[in-house]
């Protein structure tokens, strides 16, 4: 599918008294599940219950920026105190004595060793000096770490020479913090406004002082290509707002280099400094920039096309078609002949091919001097910022009409924007970054652009915008409630997870009495949640009873039906942790079985948690890692122990010498071949199905083992099929295939690994997914050499002979199942995902 999911459900009261109970298990478990942020908007939190779940529950993030794949920023409204991050940061001073504001918080709820351990470095080391930070436990508070960091003081009205002088301190500060982030492998801390409370350092300057650090030490190489997020987290809207306007100017990837030098406040204003590059319409902000639209970074762009939608005709048009590729033309094309009138339905959406967005929104609008032409520009406007709003976060615009349709400049700025900011204050719950990007030698287009935005600085809606909207009526009657309660979905990876995540939500929600969640790794429950389980009996007046049949596992919970719904979120809480578990431990013992860590003199380094440990520290290209208050040079290969001795460490590949891809093992890979998709489309037909995506499955450690045991089977591996739930592909592509990951319905030839020989006989071994919006199917090579008819009881090959140890390598139905029992005996190479017709 080419257009992204809405992001937003909308709770009924019932719903979100259920989330209220559960909410984070439910964002613990979207999170495992589906690799999606959930954050609940006016939801009353009611308790929380189960085994170490982690979400984002009652904090609302505001915005969200990446400089890199493995560096994000977001801006959070959140207390501190229980926001879920590794590391949170305390605004200390130089004594680490913690009797006030944010310390004050942090102490309190983290228990009275946080002031003990921070007395002990002050004793042993003399206080922490302004723009050093230094690091303790957490205590009970819900992260690992509290790095205490000192900023800089200023007096209550400070100069500006003041403010001045304490710059470099406070970003020296922040440095610090980075710096403790990337040495002790932090992989997301939570900064507050430092300085800006008890220390009075002005608001806005601090934000952007601490946005425009990250930023530098970001350009400097200081992350290391380590994974980061960094939460810029305040519980005051104030300096929420403050944070939100530095990132999204200073990160923002497409903005110009101008900074604001002051808050944003009130629902349309500009910046307070002489650019007026940005301006905020409620939640949209305005960028305007030079540059040219096909090179946009951005989700979407907007092309004017011409009615007979030959994309060669114009030249903003000529140059997106040029930078796309034909396929944009020909999807294009494909559309003409199915709506009889594309100019009647004014916008239309293409995937970006080779553009750098996901998607085009292609316009059809008229000449100046036909009828009604200013109105359907500004509809153009509306609806492409109306998409825009439901499936994406950034949109950016050429000048439109300026060129063959004949609008003056003036006329543009003034339609485009004054569409911009009524579409803003109708759409209040859509956050929608608006790039508006001219010619960088239209010095005239930038003139218009920039007096129309100077304009709007507490000016009301023109009684040019209402005469517009009188012939769009519908459209200016769409409104939100600012109080409904909603659930926001935030996917990390792609469309079909965030749409798999609403489907779950949905069913989870569905008020019913009894509820099945089928999940193998109930078997992994350890006596603590064999414990919960009983607690969440009597907390929520349910029956919950555990089974596992025909290699089929799972738990059944009966009752009221929105204490069901409770009960289950917090089940699949609890299984999504056991899941999680298994699959740490199934990668530490395949790193141990190709790569060994050891030091002389220091057994336990060798072990398989900390030799796996390391090894995925080396392989994400960390220079140091602390393992036991001992500090390993990943790097040189030393290690300095709690005395400051220091030793050689050796780290020795077992099979053959390998370095990371992509800073780990593994990795997934979008692709299209031909020789792939021809034979998985031999299930199109008969089943309803299209193929939306392919990706390619790669992990060096798995290929290893994989090739080893080749050397011993005797035969060529087969291509095969296995059809699995959302939850598992990536999991498949870290560990390999487990019996746990996709049991069939009914195991009829043995407690194995399951494969098709076609995608056909996948679709039809595993036919209880039904629930999924997307079918999962995944190609592997698989060593199957010799072997025999298969049978429910057998859990091992049977032997070849009287020799017990020699034994069958699979088992099959001599025909298209097979069945092995060793996941190193199977390589994943492609995953396959497809939608029915009828979606």
């Amino acid at each position: 599918m080419s257009d992204k999911e809405q992001n937003i459900l909308t709770l009924v009261a019932g719903q979100a008294a259920i989330l209220g109970k559960c909410k984070s298990a439910f964002c613990h478990a979207v999170k495992e599940k589906f690799n999606c942020t959930a954050i609940l908007h006016n939801v009353e939190e009611a308790g929380s219950f189960g085994r170490n779940t982690s979400g984002d529950w009652s904090a609302e993030m505001r915005y969200s920026t990446k400089l890199s794949s493995r560096v994000e920023v977001s801006v959070w409204k959140d207390d501190l105190t229980r926001h879920k991050v590794d590391a949170v940061v305390n605004a200390a001073n130089e004594k680490l004595n913690h009797g006030g504001g944010l310390a004050q918080a942090l102490s309190e709820c983290g228990g009275p060793m946080i002031q003990k351990w921070s007395d002990d470095i002050i004793q042993q080391y003399g206080r922490v000096k302004t723009g050093e930070a230094v690091l303790t436990s957490a205590g009970k508070l819900p992260c690992k770490h509290i790095i205490h960091a000192v900023g800089p003081k200023v007096s209550q009205s400070p100069s500006q020479k003041e403010v001045d002088q304490a710059t470099p301190l406070l970003s020296n500060t922040v440095i610090s913090i980075l710096q403790i982030v990337v040495s002790q492998n932090i992989t997301s801390v939570a900064i507050p406004a430092l300085s800006s409370g008890l220390f009075n350092f002005p608001r806005d300057c601090c934000a952007d002082i601490i946005v425009n650090t990250i930023k530098k030490f970001y350009e400097n190489g200081g992350f290391r290509g380590e994974n980061v997020e960094i939460h810029l987290v305040n519980n005051d809207e104030p300096t929420v707002q403050e944070m939100e306007r530095a990132t999204r100017t200073i990160l923002y990837p497409t903005s110009t280099s101008a900074s604001y030098s002051g808050a944003v406040k009130g629902q349309n204003q500009t910046m307070t400094s002489s650019s007026c590059s940005s301006l905020r319409f409620e939640n949209i902000t305005l960028h305007l920039k030079k540059g040219s639209i096909e090179e946009e970074r951005v989700d979407v762009i907007v092309n004017t096309i011409a009615p007979n939608c030959d994309l060669s005709q114009g030249l903003i048009s000529r140059a997106i078609l040029m930078k796309a590729g034909n396929k944009i033309q020909d999807e294009i094309n494909k559309k003409k002949h199915t709506t009889p009138s594309l100019a009647r339905v004014n916008l239309y959406a293409t995937n970006g091919y080779n553009l750098k967005c996901s998607a085009v929104f292609h316009t059809v609008c008229t000449h100046r001097s036909e009828s009604k032409a200013e109105q359907i520009l500004y509809k153009v406007i509306w609806d492409s910022l109306k998409k825009a709003a439901s499936d994406y976060k950034s949109i950016s615009f050429p000048a439109i009409g300026t060129g063959n349709l004949g609008f003056k400049k003036g006329e543009v700025a003034k339609i485009m924007i004054d569409a911009v900011e009524e579409f803003a204050k109708r759409n209040t719950k859509k956050k929608l970054d608006v790039n508006l990007v001219v010619f960088p030698e239209d010095n005239g287009m930038m003139e218009a652009f920039g007096n129309e935005m100077k304009k709007r600085k507490g000016e009301a809606m023109s009684p040019e915008v209402r005469n517009y909207m009188t012939s769009f009526g519908s459209a200016a009657k769409e409104t939100t409630a600012d109080e409904k309660p909603t659930v926001e979905l935030i996917p990390r990876d792609s469309t079909e997870a965030l749409r798999e995540a609403k489907s779950w939500t949905f069913n989870m929600l569905v008020p019913s009495n009894n509820m099945i969640i089928k999940n193998n790794h109930v078997i992994y429950l350890d006596q603590r949640d064999h414990k919960n389980l009983l607690t969440l009996q009597t907390k929520f007046h349910v029956h919950i009873k555990e089974f596992f049949r025909n290699g089929n596992g799972g738990i059944i919970i009966t009752g009221n039906p929105s204490d069901v719904s409770c009960a289950a979120i917090e089940v699949e809480s609890m299984l999504c942790k056991a899941q999680e578990d298994f699959t740490q431990a199934e990668e530490r013992d395949i790193l141990y079985s190709v790569v060994r860590w050891s030091c002389k003199d220091v057994p336990w380094i060798q072990t398989p948690e900390i030799s796996a440990v390391l090894e995925k520290a080396y392989l994400a290209g960390h220079e140091n890692h602390v393992v036991n208050n001992h500090k390993v040079n990943l790097m040189s290969k030393s290690l300095v122990d709690v005395y400051g001795k220091s030793r050689n460490v050796e780290r020795t590949c077992l099979l053959a010498p390998f370095k990371s891809f992509n800073d780990s093992f593994y990795k997934r890979v979008p692709v299209t071949s031909n020789d792939i998709e021809k034979e998985a489309r031999n299930a199109t037909d008969a089943f309803g199905l299209t193929i939306v995506k392919m990706e390619k499955l790669e992990n060096i450690v798995l290929k290893q083992l994989f090739e080893m045991n080749r050397q011993r089977v005797t035969d060529k591996p087969k291509r095969l099929y296995q059809r699995v739930s959302a939850q598992f592909c990536d999991l498949i592509c870290r560990v390999g295939f487990q019996k746990e990951f996709a049991p069939p319905a009914e195991q009829k030839y043995g407690s194995g690994i399951y494969f098709s020989s076609t995608v056909d006989g996948a679709l039809k071994l595993w036919n209880e997914q039904e629930h999924e919006q997307y079918i999962y199917i995944i190609q592997a090579q698989v060593l199957t050499g010799r072997n025999t008819i298969g049978s429910p009881q057998l859990i091992l090959p049977p032997p070849l002979r009287a020799d017990p140890l020699d034994r069958y390598d699979s088992l099959s139905d001599m025909g298209q199942t097979h069945i092995i029992f060793s996941g190193q005996q199977a390589l994943p190479e492609y995953l396959i995902i497809y939608a029915r017709y009828a979606m």
